[in-house]
């Protein structure tokens, strides 16, 4: 059971006066962690907390703001830099819809289902989701994060558009920024033979400039712990469809599927294509859960021999004790094989493989 802080508080908005809740929420971590890389396990802790301001004008408007002081500390650019999302995320609702920015999913993540949130019990290191093979955020981030997303509902439909710009030119000559990115998603949930569907499709835009990370692998050092980090690419369409099956037993299934045409502006071409499956099963206080996902990478920089894979797969399991305690494991996997030119493009072997794993406590309140 969660415990909540909440304060009532009188806010002036939009003219009229509202009354505020403020949550305080918090999770605690303790265990052990290690992976293929590591010769010994070591100790993991963590903590994280979370403020959430609610409230609704006499209108009738919702809004409200949260903010993870794991992330939004003091110094942290949450609070230093009204450019950069920090960890913080603020809305306003209405019978129009929804304005959300800050961290928050952009249009194609927000339609489509993840092969790991099918019934993902979670672990503390996020092992089963930090796998080379999982693709999660799509291509959110590709420039600094902070995302304005609208979106609207109407039945079991539902729509949203996005846009993340560039605020890395700070000589304001706009010489070096990328143009904005872009993302529009549908979804649709229905109900099928008591067989709960959810449907989606989307398409997102980046400009050039970006580079992509998967991880981890023990024989790549520097500066990415172990993630291998492709060369520049340049500008990116991207279109995404998934299905998720609730089967209303405690199983659920997923699939994901996108491709990215990406070409010479600003970059590397190469075209990619990414599968994900994911399933998950609840039994009493018991989830299980189990994923996997593989990149095709071709025509990597126009390179004779550019072709490559990535691929991993991620396993957690999750124990309620109840009040707000858990116990989690959690194992991912990753391994790539690359053409002799797309290895030594990006400076590494040919192939590689890695692995990860964490076990101990989560703790809600």
């Amino acid at each position: 059971m969660k415990k909540t802080l909440l304060l009532s508080t009188a806010l002036i908005a939009f003219g009229g006066m509202a009354i505020a809740d403020v949550a305080l929420t918090g999770r605690a971590e303790m265990g052990i962690l290690g992976g293929s890389d590591e010769d010994n396990a070591d100790f993991f802790t963590d903590i994280d907390v979370t403020f959430t301001m609610s409230g609704t004008t006499d209108g009738g408007l919702e809004f409200g703001a949260s903010v993870d002081l794991d992330e939004g500390g003091d110094g942290s650019a949450a609070s230093d830099d009204n450019t950069d999302d920090g960890g913080a995320t603020i809305f306003i609702s209405g019978g129009f819809g929804t304005l959300t920015m800050g961290d928050t999913d952009g249009a194609l993540d927000w339609a489509l289902t993840d092969a790991g949130n099918n019934n993902n019990g979670g672990s503390l290191g996020d092992d089963e989701t930090e796998h080379a093979g999982y693709l999660g955020a799509y291509l959110d981030g590709a420039y600094d994060g902070q995302i304005a997303r609208y979106d609207y509902s109407f039945g079991d439909f539902g729509v949203a558009i996005s846009a993340e710009t560039d605020d890395s030119d700070d000589d304001g000559d706009d010489e070096d920024e990328r143009d904005a990115g872009y993302a529009i998603g549908f979804k649709y949930d229905t109900d099928l033979g008591g067989v709960g569907l959810s449907l989606g499709i989307g398409y997102q835009y980046v400009a050039g400039g970006y580079t992509l990370e998967f991880g981890r692998f023990d024989d790549i050092a520097g500066d990415n712990n172990g993630d291998l980090e492709t060369p520049a690419l340049g500008d990116t369409g991207a279109i995404g469809v998934s299905i998720s099956a609730d089967f209303n037993n405690g199983l659920v299934a997923g699939l994901t599927y996108n491709n990215w045409d990406v070409d010479d502006d600003d970059g590397v071409e190469a075209d990619i294509q990414h599968v994900g499956v994911g399933i998950g099963y609840t039994t009493g206080a018991l989830t299980l859960h189990a994923n996997y996902g593989v990149f095709e990478l071709s025509d990597v920089a126009d390179l004779d021999d550019g072709d490559g894979t990535i691929d991993g797969f991620g396993l957690s399991a999750a124990y309620d004790l109840g009040g707000g305690a858990v116990v989690h494991a959690g194992y991912g996997s990753s391994s790539y094989d690359f053409d002799d030119d797309l290895a030594a493009a990006v400076g590494v072997d040919d192939d590689g493989d890695g692995s990860t794993y964490t076990f101990g406590l989560g703790l809600s309140f």
